[in-house]
């Protein structure tokens, strides 16, 4: 039996027969409760919780939001049919809601609570994507409004009455667990896919086609919400709904698809930020699992720890207003929230997942207060994680988590979901500032004035000829390219780390006069980079374009030349530049050529005539505070040595081959 057969054969069967007789549900219902989510014996853990450190800001915030703000989020949702923001933002207030009546419950908010669930559950669909025209699908809003709604009846179980959890398990089932088994289940089975789009409604949310959509989302974290909500609502539909095994069954497998997406260091290609939705969806079904029907099998094979090893290398100090600074390759936008390491803490009793969860997330889901455990010891990183290279060929050297010291991560590897046109580009932050940046923002529309955000134009890279590494038009979204680079040298001295970077593969791909592009750095710990940028082609003389950007987001950042030397200044740091070129160069002041109301992203240029050879060195010192003072930078070429003098380094590099042979002193 195909999914359209088995759908079409049972998708009646919950209302026709499971739940035909309200007395008999209300007789199995009993008063036992679901604890999906919790038990009535951690309801004072989790009051503790609101009151920490680390969640008692985010309970504040929430609760600070007036009872009435439910009501009028559903209003507006009934005003506009939006359902991919105001859907969202109804979520949103139901999940803060549910919370705040666990540890401060009132009679006002339970009603609201039950109000906004009759509406909810009310609503004709929960998603804005469909398959062909009329089969509704679920990815992130039926996912989201599964899992909250559960959460929700949880919240207020000694006052929900039969009738009421008859009508919204029976939502749940239709709108919530059917379309999102039919997305896994097209994932799985894309050739039975008849054309996943967007609801009439939403239709021009993107100008995008979806003919690999269930091939991409289906190897990506858009996996993991559906199987998840899947899996959750099962759990709550067994013994009440004949397809519910099924169901269980295939969240199951789907999320076991899900884990092998990670790489064996736990390093996700998408980056930190859907590393982070990614857990906390998945955890969430594996602990409703382990409630209800105990641990999963296979889920013992993980080392779950690895999560957490990522997680810490991801981190870039702290944000002006205290929440984690990240490694933002890709999308990424903030860190995890401190419930997916809180949960590897207690599986694991890790002292170092503990840390992750106090010191590296970001508060903002209600299954932190429901898996934070304050009490935990808390151990800092080991030293085996401040110089890294992973899985993906990511490099992330540092001096240490606190907030002023140094991080420079650098972006080789393979295509991704989410990804940017940045193979050989890299960031920096030292003293609190990111004085090299890796540009946030970036729009997911090719349509939007932001999409240059995501080209190599935007980051601290190389442009031949004007093109940087290959980069798709934004057709299927933000899907992957077809841009690789590949670390051909790693060389880990504590202090003092250095690689090279190919990414001939991802250059090459838009203009086939390139034969070679290299790029080697050296990081001396703190506060000094040496950048080699090689650069050969063949047929015809090409310009090489090479640009470095601060972070610039609060208009705060400068930039300046005089002759082959530079200066970016942050209010708490300068950093001071030198190149040397192996052809005539122009070291000058640019700019990302988007919108204004976009940003101003000002950058140094080092502008290469054409020639079918390039190689370029650029030498950086950070200094703290705002003085004026020039650093020693001396660098000299002797045939194929290069030779760099500051006041904390002597080095020199040989290129006589491809990989250049570093030595220090």
């Amino acid at each position: 039996m195909n999914r359209r057969q088995f759908i079409k054969t049972t998708s009646s069967a919950l209302p026709l027969a499971t739940f035909s007789n309200p007395l008999a549900f209300a007789q199995s219902r009993g008063s036992e409760r679901p604890s999906l989510f919790f038990s009535p014996s951690e309801i004072p853990a989790i009051r503790r919780n609101t009151k920490t450190d680390l969640l008692g800001p985010l309970y504040k915030q929430w609760k600070d939001s007036p009872i009435e703000a439910l009501k009028s989020k559903l209003d507006a949702f009934d005003a506009s049919g939006d359902v991919i923001r105001d859907f969202l933002y109804i979520m949103q207030e139901l999940e803060r809601s549910s919370l705040i009546q666990i540890a401060e419950p009132s009679r006002d908010r339970r009603d609201s609570i039950i109000a906004a669930i009759k509406r909810i559950i009310a609503i004709p669909r929960w998603d804005y994507f469909q398959d062909g025209p009329e089969e509704h699908i679920g990815i992130q809003r039926s996912s989201l409004a599964t899992v909250r709604l559960l959460f929700a009846r949880e919240a207020i179980w000694d006052d929900f009455d039969s009738e009421l959890d008859q009508r919204l398990l029976a939502a749940v089932a239709e709108k919530g667990c059917l379309p999102c088994y039919r997305t896994i289940y097209d994932m799985e089975n894309p050739d039975t896919v008849r054309g996943w789009r967007f609801s009439d409604r939403h239709a021009d949310y993107f100008d995008i086609t979806m003919d690999r959509w269930p091939m991409i989302l289906g190897a990506n974290n858009l996996r993991a919400a559906p199987g998840s909500a899947l899996g959750i609502g099962a759990l709550a539909l067994l013994g009440q709904d004949d397809r519910a095994q099924t169901w269980l069954d295939a969240a199951l497998a789907s999320q076991q698809r899900v884990m092998k997406l990670f790489g064996p260091d736990g390093s996700f290609f998408e980056g930190i930020s859907y590393t982070e939705y990614t857990l906390r969806t998945s955890f969430s079904f594996f602990e409703a699992h382990h409630r209800r029907k105990g641990q999963i099998d296979w889920l013992e094979n993980f080392d779950l720890n690895v999560f957490v090893d990522f997680i810490l290398t991801m981190q870039a100090g702290k944000r002006e207003d205290g929440m984690p600074d990240i490694v933002n390759f890709s999308d990424a936008r903030r860190s995890v929230v401190p419930s997916v390491p809180a949960w590897i803490a207690r599986r694991t009793n890790s002292a170092v997942a503990q840390y992750a969860a106090e010191n590296a997330s970001e508060p903002h889901s209600f299954l932190d207060f429901l898996w934070y455990q304050p009490k935990r010891r808390s151990k800092k990183p080991p030293a085996r994680l401040k110089n890294t290279r992973n899985h993906l060929d990511w490099i992330i050297a540092r001096t240490g988590w606190e907030a002023d010291d140094a991080v420079l991560a650098f972006r080789s590897g393979g295509p991704a979901n989410h990804e940017h046109a940045d193979r050989n580009t890299f960031l920096y932050k030292i003293h609190g500032e990111r004085i090299l940046n890796d540009p946030f923002g970036a729009t997911y529309d090719w349509r939007h004035g932001g999409w240059p955000l995501r080209l190599t134009q935007g980051h601290n890279g190389v442009l031949i000829d004007g093109k940087g590494s290959h980069y798709h038009r934004g057709e299927e979204g933000t899907n992957d390219s077809l841009s690789y680079a590949t670390i051909l040298q790693y060389e880990d001295h504590d202090k003092h780390v250095w690689w090279t970077s190919d990414a001939t593969a991802a250059y090459r791909i838009d203009n086939y006069h390139i034969f070679k592009v290299l790029r080697s750095v050296l990081f001396a710990k703190p506060n000094i980079i040496v950048v080699l940028d090689r650069v050969e082609l063949r047929y015809r003389p090409q310009k090489v374009d090479i640009r470095f950007f601060p972070d610039n987001r609060d208009g705060k950042a400068e930039v300046a030349t005089n002759g082959d030397r530079f200066t970016i200044v942050r209010p708490k740091v300068r950093l001071h530049g030198k190149v040397l070129a192996q052809n005539t160069a122009n070291v000058r002041v640019g700019k990302l050529d988007v919108p204004a109301d976009i940003g101003a992203y000002p950058c140094i240029e080092t502008l290469s005539s054409p020639a079918l050879q390039h190689s370029i060195l650029t030498v950086m010192v950070a200094q703290p505070g705002s003085g004026s003072e020039l650093p020693k930078i001396e660098t000299s070429l002797d045939q194929n040595e290069w030779r760099i003098q500051t006041e904390e380094l002597t080095a020199s590099i040989h290129t006589l081959d491809w990989e250049p042979k570093i030595e220090i002193g």
